[in-house]
């Protein structure tokens, strides 16, 4: 690669989808919690090369303190798969079987 050509990302590749807040600034947060869908506030969709989305993403804390990460698929048949990479190993989730592998 020479020094004219930059380098290109995985968005750019389509290796790795690219986040979209659904709001991107305080401003943002705060006229969704004036219009009443405070709900979809931290929601992230993640689009392909093609700037559909793939998936929302959002993250929320239980009362005792533990995370859960929300996926909600945008295609039709739910098909996506989950890898959770945590110190003890990787866990993998097909969604579509609806069971750990």
């Amino acid at each position: 690669m020479t020094q004219s050509e930059p380098e290109l990302s995985p968005y750019d590749t389509g290796a790795r989808c690219e986040p979209k807040l659904w709001q991107p600034n305080s401003d943002a947060v705060a006229e969704a919690m004036r219009s009443g869908v405070a709900e979809s506030i931290g929601n992230v969709d993640f689009t392909d090369d093609e700037d559909r989305t793939v998936v929302t993403v959002h993250v929320s804390r239980a009362d005792n303190g533990v995370f859960t990460v929300h996926l909600m698929p945008a295609s039709g048949d739910d098909q996506i798969r989950v890898e959770l990479h945590a110190a003890k190993g990787t866990v993998t989730i097909e969604g579509d079987a609806g069971r750990q592998v």
